[in-house]
């Protein structure tokens, strides 16, 4: 499975008839650094980017083993959240966006289904796993991925970018405490 996505541009003539349409990509964009294979939260590496994890959430369903597919989901979403976060360019910030939508469209609608299913059991504050949930978040450690694959994704790819992408100054262990705080409400 390719994860990238084309940027286009349309010109449209005076009488709106006819449209000549250029497609852009930039190296990188929403690309895996590797295929991490099937795993659980607590064993996915703090450098495996959403994209990674992506991959090993279609491992882990093809495997039929939702529960884990479930968390490497989760964990692509919150670390695309964390990339947000330190990453300049807010036209590159819906990459996650993009990357889900792929991952989506690259499942069945019956492993969409199961993966929901799975999802909707961590998701449930009322259930031991949330707790679980928020636990493994705590003892994965911050992420360290590199975050081009999000970087790439934005207009600064294609226009004289400075620099390394990043905000300056970004502190990652307050990101990323903020993003298990704001996004999945642990404490």
């Amino acid at each position: 499975m390719r994860f990238g996505l084309a940027f286009a541009f349309a010109v449209m003539t005076a009488s709106g008839a006819s449209a000549q349409v250029t497609e852009l990509e930039a190296p990188g964009i929403l690309a895996p650094t590797g295929d991490p294979g099937c795993m659980t939260m607590t064993t996915a590496d703090t450098r495996l980017s959403p994209p990674d994890l992506a991959l090993g959430v279609l491992a882990c369903g093809k495997a039929g083993n939702w529960d884990a597919a479930a968390e490497l989901y989760i964990l692509m979403l919150l670390r695309s959240d964390f990339d947000v976060r330190r990453v300049v360019d807010a036209t590159a910030h819906q990459a996650g966006q993009v990357l889900t939508l792929q991952l989506d469209e690259s499942q069945s609608e019956a492993d969409r289904a199961s993966l929901g299913e799975a999802i909707r059991r961590f998701a449930d504050p009322t259930t031991t796993q949330r707790d679980i949930l928020c636990q493994m978040l705590q003892t994965s450690g911050v992420p360290q991925h590199d975050p081009s694959w999000m970087i790439q994704h934005g207009m600064a790819a294609f226009t004289a970018l400075e620099g390394d992408g990043l905000v300056p100054g970004f502190d990652p262990a307050a990101g990323w405490e903020q993003v298990m705080r704001e996004t999945v409400a642990c404490q």
